[in-house]
């Protein structure tokens, strides 16, 4: 599973273009300056997070141990991760709004990791009652 496969780097200008427009939109009343600083912020991070948040879900799905810790683990730990870097580069930015610029992108996150390893379970299932 490639980090920049075709459709991932979509997925990406996809976040980019979400993300950083809604941290410009949630910062704008600070400044025009401020905004444009965390929507860049923003975008280039929630791009980056969704090139690699797949492989990462992937990777540890397959070295956990039982059903339960497969699907939640992953997005548990992701979204702690990505979550906690937006946190501080947002924090080193002083970004105005940090709150509302952090929180909705890492709720979708979390909800689609959380997708991704039932699908990977799913699959995994698929596979195990077709042997």
């Amino acid at each position: 599973m490639s980090a920049v496969a075709p459709g991932r780097l979509a997925a990406a200008a996809m976040a980019f273009l979400l993300w950083g427009g809604w941290a410009l939109l949630a910062n704008w009343s600070a400044g025009h300056r401020e905004a444009s600083i965390a929507g860049l912020l923003q975008g280039t991070a929630s791009a980056l997070i969704t090139l690699v948040m797949a492989v990462c879900a992937n990777a540890l799905f397959t070295r956990l141990p039982g059903p339960v810790l497969r699907i939640i683990l992953p997005p548990l730990l992701i979204v702690s991760v990505s979550f906690s870097a937006l946190w501080l580069a947002h924090t080193a930015n002083a970004t105005p709004a940090l709150w509302a610029t952090i929180l909705p992108p890492s709720a979708l996150a979390f909800a689609y990791c959380l997708y991704l390893t039932f699908s990977l379970a799913r699959d995994a299932s698929a596979s195990s009652s077709e042997q």
